[in-house]
């Protein structure tokens, strides 16, 4: 390519102008050239820059050693905050004179254009007017390119006019049109339509056509025709508003006076079907100014629309579901920045989505946060979620707690995120931290047991060696007494009855079983231990009142062990009332706050003293003259197994009051919460 030449590219997207201006550099550094990129929006000059290493391997090399400068359009063009012809050429001056003083052969350069004011289209011109000048002295190569999406007909026509040829894209080529000289390129202005035809064929996502003064259609191309279903031979000759909804004429009269139109507006098929397009209008005038028609160039949005339009659905589906979740979810890009929150993450450390929406997730955090997966985000293919070990959390107010954490990675725009799904284990710790305390504590209770068992079985050993050695006396004394045997007999008998109760309870405490929890009615099991015939162990005559009036039972529990829990409670209310005036017995329901049903076993006995009451849940406690003081302990043990609590209290009318609560059914998650 010889210097001086002067030329122009017409393109459709940033891939378009890629296609020749990244050779287009490659070359020029290969032939010693000072090369000068100027990127404008959508080109970036990061993207410039990876495009052109795909050609030059050692590009960082050569632009430190000054072959190639790429920069900004801003920075080059708009350096004073405006567009100053004469200023950009004396840059271009002392850009090729630099060039030459430093050893390179000559300057090549290259720049696209970007969005302005249409009233400044006069001045674009002038400045290639300016630009073509210096060709004509100055050792130097120029493409000029411009995107099809900015400008219409008839500025395509006057940039061509203003180069020595144009390079477009037809049927996936690129080829040339030649403008043999500015003067000529000047009257092609009104006698385009071959140009026209290519730069239409060039666009094939956009329907390009022309219309007369007086609106009627006078050149039609390929895309038109397939965008909109009417062909060229139907459509010539007819009104542009068999496109609208209603007649445009008095549009087109405004737009005479307005300049270049930009909208986006529903448009018509030929089989009557309405689609979205963006639609661009522009006046088409002569060498005097004169209006003989218009350029439009229609493009269909539908399926960009249909994208959008799933693209939203898509989020609203996921924003539901990630707002429904129960556990809180994170995002986080690879710098650790938070992008988004769930509500649940919200109420999990206290912040509000604006708090902690751009800020580090270390703050959620006592320690940085780090995931190996940082290092390769971006990578092609997505690791799949990860359960961590357990992490502690940071709330809003500095509070600390465990959570179980999973990690996966997700895409979101083109741009590789880390997903963090962190679930609270306060509760789950809590529980598991109660129930080992009520193994240890059934450990500690069975080594008092063991310490105290010797002493109460004892007690009957000792009376039955004594009842045996009595009898043994009375055989030596008189053989023939035998019949003074039978009571001291039978109150040995008595005695190992005793022992074997003593053994055989202290035994049911020790070993009993994790519960086997099913769902059931509280009530149920209340009636059933009321009615069961095993409580009647006195021939005191007690009324027993029921007042079941929780509106809720379903609870989850053992009911064997929860019918021996409530056995005890009633056992210990019927014998405390034996020597009563006044026998009532009254067993209560009712629903209390934090998902919980409390039931009240009622005496009128004589009451429990002061002192006792601190100590009535404790291993071999009791005011029984037989009793062994394990049912109550027993039954604790039991109520705290099933996350509730059993208490005892003085009753306000006479008597005693034992009390439990469970959790409902309905209220309880995986792992209950503590019972306070």
């Amino acid at each position: 390519m010889p210097w001086g030449t002067h030329f122009c590219q017409f393109y459709e997207d940033v891939d378009d102008l890629l296609d020749i201006v990244a050779p287009y550099f490659a070359a020029g550094i290969g032939a010693n050239e000072r090369c000068l990129w100027i990127a404008a929006p959508p080109l970036t000059v990061a993207a410039a820059k990876a495009r052109l290493a795909t050609l030059v391997p050692d590009l960082e090399a050569d632009i430190a050693r000054g072959r190639i400068d790429i920069v900004s359009s801003d920075e080059w063009y708009l350096r004073t905050g405006k567009i100053d012809c004469d200023r950009v050429l004396n840059d271009w001056r002392a850009t090729h004179d630099a060039a030459l003083r430093d050893g390179f052969d000559g300057l090549r350069a290259c720049g696209n254009s970007f969005e302005f004011d249409p009233s400044h289209w006069p001045l674009f011109m002038a400045y290639e007017n300016g630009l073509g000048d210096l060709h004509g002295s100055f050792r130097m190569i120029t493409l000029c390119a411009y995107s099809l999406r900015l400008i219409g007909a008839p500025e395509i026509v006057e940039v061509i006019a203003r180069h020595e040829f144009a390079l477009i894209r037809r049927g996936g080529r690129w080829e040339t049109i030649k403008s043999l000289d500015y003067e000529r390129a000047r009257k092609a202005l009104r006698q385009s339509e071959e140009h026209f035809r290519l730069l239409a064929e060039g666009a094939p996502s956009s329907a390009i056509f022309s219309l007369d003064r007086q609106g009627l259609i006078v050149a039609w191309s390929e895309a038109a025709e397939r965008i909109t279903g009417w062909s060229r031979d139907e459509i010539l000759g007819r009104r542009l508003s068999i496109l609208h909804s209603a007649d445009t004429q008095e549009e087109l009269s405004a737009l005479a006076e307005r300049g270049v139109v930009k909208r986006i507006e529903p448009r018509r098929r030929r089989d009557g079907s309405i689609f979205p397009a963006e639609e661009l209008i522009a006046p088409l005038r002569d060498d005097s100014d004169n209006l003989y028609g218009y350029a439009v160039m229609i493009s269909d949005l539908s399926e960009k629309s249909r994208a959008e339009r799933e693209r939203r659905a898509s989020e609203a589906r996921l924003r539901a579901i990630v707002e429904g979740a129960v556990d809180a979810i994170v995002i986080i890009d690879g710098d650790g920045v938070i992008h988004a929150v769930n509500s649940a993450a919200t109420r999990l450390f206290g912040y509000a989505a604006a708090e902690a929406i751009g800020r580090s997730v270390d703050m959620l955090f006592p320690e940085p946060f780090h995931d190996p997966r940082f290092a390769t985000l971006g990578a092609d293919g997505a690791a799949p979620a990860e359960a961590e070990p357990e992490r502690i959390g940071r709330r809003k107010d500095g509070s600390l707690f465990p959570l179980e954490l999973s990690v996966s990675e997700a895409a979101h725009d083109g741009e590789r995120l880390l997903a963090l799904f962190l679930r609270d284990l306060t509760d789950r710790r809590r529980a598991e931290a109660q129930m080992r305390k009520l193994r240890s504590d059934r450990l500690d209770l069975m080594a008092q047991m063991a310490a105290s068992v010797a002493h109460e079985i004892n007690q009957p050993l000792s009376a039955i060696a004594t009842y045996l050695s009595a009898a043994r006396r009375v055989l030596r004394r008189n053989a023939e007494a035998a019949s003074d045997l039978d009571p001291i007999l039978d109150s040995a008998v008595a005695q190992v009855t005793r022992a074997a109760q003593i053994i055989s309870q202290l035994r049911g405490f020790v070993t009993r079983a994790e519960p086997d929890k099913t769902l059931q009615r509280l009530h149920d099991i209340i009636r059933d231990v009321c009615a069961s015939t095993d409580m009647a162990r006195s021939n005191v005559k007690v009324t027993t009142t029921l007042d079941l009036d929780a509106a809720d039972d379903a609870v989850i529990v053992d009911r064997a062990q929860i019918r021996q829990a409530l056995i005890n409670l009633k056992r210990n209310a019927l014998e405390a009332m034996q020597g009563a005036e006044k026998r009532e017995l009254v067993i209560s329901t009712r629903l209390i706050e934090g998902g919980m049903i409390r039931t009240d076993i009622i005496d009128t006995g004589a009451g429990l003293a002061d002192d006792l009451l601190n100590v009535l849940f404790e291993p071999f406690t009791t005011t029984k003259m037989h009793g062994l003081g394990v049912g109550l302990p027993v039954s604790r043990a039991i109520v705290e197994a099933h996350y509730g609590k059993l208490w005892a209290e003085q009753n306000p009318g006479g008597g005693a009051r034992l009390s439990f609560t469970l959790p409902l059914a309905d209220e309880r998650s995986e792992e209950p919460a503590e019972v306070v």
